[in-house]
């Protein structure tokens, strides 16, 4: 039985060791800064009233794969009003996963810029008496 414990604690210890790495591999962390501060720059020379599509030309593609321009965006109505959000990465820059807090929501109104950022979401979404998903 003695000579077997080395063995058992070797096995055990190559087993901890590749879970572990590939536990450390899924919460790698990513580096998107440059992203943050050009979607950041871009959002801050919008005008109200801007289209959908001025906006995204505005704004541009993203550079990296892992984080597109838009990221996502949601679509609601009230009443014959079509509220369209379009989320962009404006987060810290070293994210493992993207939570929306790290995403900033353009407003739009039928296609007109309304506004952004979540305090002007929220507003919009209890002005016109709809649910947008919790954050």
């Amino acid at each position: 039985m003695a000579r077997n414990f080395p063995v058992r604690l070797t096995v055990g210890l190559i087993t901890l060791s590749a879970v572990m790495s590939g536990c450390f591999g899924a919460l790698a962390i990513r580096d998107f800064s440059d992203l943050t501060r050009s979607n950041n720059a871009k959002i801050m020379t919008l005008r109200l009233g801007m289209t959908t599509n001025e906006v995204n030309e505005r704004i541009g593609p993203s550079q990296n794969p892992s984080v597109p321009n838009p990221f996502k965006s949601e679509l609601y109505s009230s009443g014959e009003d079509v509220f369209t959000a379009l989320f962009f990465y404006t987060g810290t820059g070293y994210v493992s996963a993207i939570p929306d807090s790290d995403l900033t929501p353009v407003v739009f109104k039928n296609d007109s810029l309304e506004g952004w950022g979540w305090m002007h979401w929220k507003s919009v979404a209890s002005n016109y008496n709809f649910n947008i998903r919790r954050r």
